[in-house]
C-alpha cells in the first residue's frame, strides 16, 4: 500500500427568467476563477519542488479502512534524487533506482527485487512533491490562516479514469509554496493521508544510497523477480 507512497481531485443548474439565469452564470464563472487560482498555486507549488536536486523528507503516514472501519498510523522518511528515491518505514525499505526496486523487510530479513514500472497507477514516489500540477481538474475548497502561514485545501481529480485514485486533496502552505499533507482517496475506499513533518532541499546524496548492498544484511534472502 505503501507503493502507492510511496504504496498516496472536482465541481456545482438552471432556473426563472433572466434574473435566475444571470446569478448562476456569476455563480459558475466565480467557481471557475477558484479552479484557476488552485491550479495555478498548484502549478506554482510544482516548480519550486522540481528546481530541487534532492529532497529529504520526515513524514506521517496513515491509512484508513472504511470498509472495516480501521486506522493504521505509521512515521517514515523518504529521499529523493531525480526518478530515484529510498523510503524507510514500517519495518520496510523500499528502494528505487528508476530501474530497478528492492523492497527489504526488516522483520523477516528477505528482499524482493522487481522491475520499476513508472507507469502504474500507484502514486509515484519519485514524484511525490510535484505530481499535483498535472494531470488534474482542480477546485480551491478552503483558505484558512494558522500563525503566520496561510493554508489552502484544494481538491485535485485526475482526468485519467483509470486511477486507482479517484480524488486527491492537498494542503499547502501558501506563502512558502510548500506541501503540508495530501489525502489519497481510492477506488477501494480506503484513505491514504501523508503529512509533512519536515523537508530539507538539496541535501547532498550519492547514487550508490539509491541500491541494495544485500551483504549488508547477513543471512538475508533474495527473491529475485524480474
Amino acid at each position: 500500500m505503501l507503493y502507492s507512497f510511496y504504496q498516496h481531485i472536482c465541481t456545482v443548474k438552471k432556473s426563472i427568467i433572466f434574473l435566475t439565469t444571470l446569478l448562476l452564470s456569476i455563480g459558475l464563472f466565480a467557481q471557475n476563477l477558484k479552479k484557476n487560482e488552485a491550479e495555478l498555486l498548484m502549478e506554482r507549488i510544482g516548480k519550486r519542488y522540481k528546481a530541487f536536486k534532492t529532497m529529504k523528507a520526515d513524514f506521517s503516514y496513515a491509512i484508513e479502512s472504511r470498509q472495516n472501519k480501521n486506522m493504521e498510523k505509521q512515521k517514515g522518511q523518504i529521499l529523493i534524487k531525480g526518478n530515484k528515491f529510498k523510503l524507510d518505514i514500517a519495518n520496510q525499505l523500499i528502494i528505487c533506482d528508476n530501474k530497478t526496486v528492492w523492497t527489504y523487510s526488516k522483520e523477516i530479513n528477505e528482499v524482493q527485487i522487481s522491475k520499476y514500472d513508472p507507469k502504474s497507477n500507484a502514486v509515484r514516489l519519485d514524484d511525490l512533491f510535484t505530481m499535483y500540477s498535472k494531470g488534474f481538474l482542480y477546485k480551491l475548497v478552503e483558505s484558512k490562516k494558522e500563525g503566520s502561514k496561510e493554508l489552502v485545501v484544494v481538491e485535485l481529480t485526475p482526468k485519467d479514469k483509470k486511477k486507482n485514485y479517484f480524488k486527491i486533496k492537498v494542503t499547502a502552505d501558501k506563502t512558502n509554496q510548500s506541501i503540508i499533507s495530501s489525502q489519497v482517496f481510492d477506488k477501494n475506499g480506503s484513505i491514504h493521508t501523508y503529512t509533512v513533518i519536515n523537508q530539507v532541499p538539496n541535501i547532498l546524496f550519492k547514487d550508490k544510497q539509491f541500491g541494495f548492498d544485500a551483504k549488508q544484511y547477513p543471512g538475508c534472502e533474495v527473491v529475485d523477480l524480474r
